[in-house]
Order: C-alpha cells, then structure tokens, then sequence
C-alpha cells in the first residue's frame, strides 16, 4: 500500500507539472499573441464602424503571421554610432480593406480572420481546445489527490481524459498550422506584385505533435496497468 500510495504521490507530481507547462503557454499565448490580436482587432472593429456609418461598407480583414521568404527590395540600414544595422521582415501581420459588395455589416465581422468565415470560426476553436485541455488536467490532478487521500486505485476516467488531453493538443497545432497556410496564401496572391516573397508551406510545431503522442501513449501504458492489476486481483 505504501509503495502504491508513493507511485501515485508521483502521477500526481507529473501532472502538476505538465499542467503548470500547458497553463503557462496558454497564458503565453493570452498575453502575447492574443493581447496583440486583440489590438488589431479593436482597430479593425474601429475602421468598419466607421466605414458602416459612412455608408461606405469595406470588407476589413487580419491576415496574421505571415511568413517572408525574401524581400526583392532594399532595406534601409540603421545607423548606431559606428554600428550599422540592417533591418529585414521574416514575418508580418497584414489588415486588408476589401470592397463588401453584396457582404451584410454581420458577415464583414465574421470575415474579420483571414477574410473567411470559415478561418474565423476554426480559429475560435483554439482557445476553445486549449482551455478544454486544462479543464481536464484540473480533472486529473483533483482525481489523484483523491485516490491518495482514499488510498485507493486510480479512476479508469483518467485514461479517457488523458487520450482526449493527447488528441486535442494535437488537433490544436493541426488546426492552427492549416489557419496559418490559409492565411499565407491568401497573403501571397495579395503580394504577389509587391517583391515579397511568401512562404506558403504548412508550418507545423513538431515538438508540439509529439508531446500529444506521448500523452496518448502514456494513456495506453495507463490503461494497461489498470487492466493487469484488475487481473491479478481477480486471479487473488
């Protein structure tokens, strides 16, 4: 009993751990790239007013991070004293405005990401994922406590809240590496004439990837434990 009630002292620790990773890139997440999208979005949301009460409605759009291969232009350097800095755009955030013939005032807002509604609702689900995510390992972390306090065995519950922790960190990077590509190729026909060059390939986080793999597969040699000790109690 007291080296199972060690063992699960130790899940306990890891998950706290793993939580306190995820939380501190969601917040990551909230404060920077979402605290600047929020910036934009307040000034696009400005330009459309305006533009509706103008009776001059225009179709305002976010293309974000776009990535620039290379640029055909010349840069202009920087002059620090006797250092000379020559600055270069790897990526950039782009607000279009768009004619809206034939496009209601509701239809412009939901077009305000990547010009689509669809790239508008799909991003909606990124913090929806992420925020489902540590509902769940709250979940985990609260059942654990529970079972070393009981001294009891793990709730089977765990495996199914850890199998949805692994698909949806993976379905997050997915969907946000295909929002990406989307916007990048919409943001290369717009600069084609421009002598910008953008990179229109998927990026994905590979390190991402292989974390929700590796809670998958820490889910299934969970999963596999609980059925071995359910065995061998049975065998008993």
């Amino acid at each position: 009993m007291q080296n199972k009630k060690s063992l699960l002292k130790r899940l306990l620790f890891l998950y706290i751990a793993l939580f306190l990773v995820i939380a501190t890139g969601v917040v990551h997440s909230i404060l920077g790239d979402f605290g600047r999208g929020a910036a934009d979005g307040m000034e696009m949301g400005t330009r459309i007013a305006e533009k509706l009460q103008q009776g001059n409605p225009r179709l305002i759009y976010l293309l974000g991070d776009v990535r620039i291969l290379h640029s055909n232009g010349e840069s202009v350097p920087i002059q620090n004293g006797a250092i000379e800095i020559e600055p270069f755009v790897t990526r950039m955030n782009l607000i279009v405005d768009e004619p809206a013939e034939g496009i209601s005032p509701l239809g412009i807002a939901f077009r305000s990401v990547g010009g689509s509604p669809w790239i508008y609702a799909f991003a909606l689900l990124i913090p929806l994922f992420l925020l489902a995510i540590i509902v769940l390992m709250v979940m985990i972390i609260h059942s654990l406590r529970r079972s070393i306090r009981e001294e009891r065995t793990l709730d089977r519950r765990n495996v199914w809240y850890l199998r949805l922790i692994g698909l949806l960190t993976i379905l997050t990077e997915l969907i946000n590496g295909l929002l990406s590509r989307a916007m990048n190729l919409r943001a290369a026909e717009l600069l084609a004439d421009s002598g910008l060059t953008v990179d229109t390939s998927l990026d994905l986080s590979y390190t991402t990837i292989i974390m929700g793999l590796l809670i998958l597969f820490s889910a299934e040699v969970f999963a596999i434990g609980q059925n071995l000790s359910e065995e061998q109690k049975l065998t008993i």
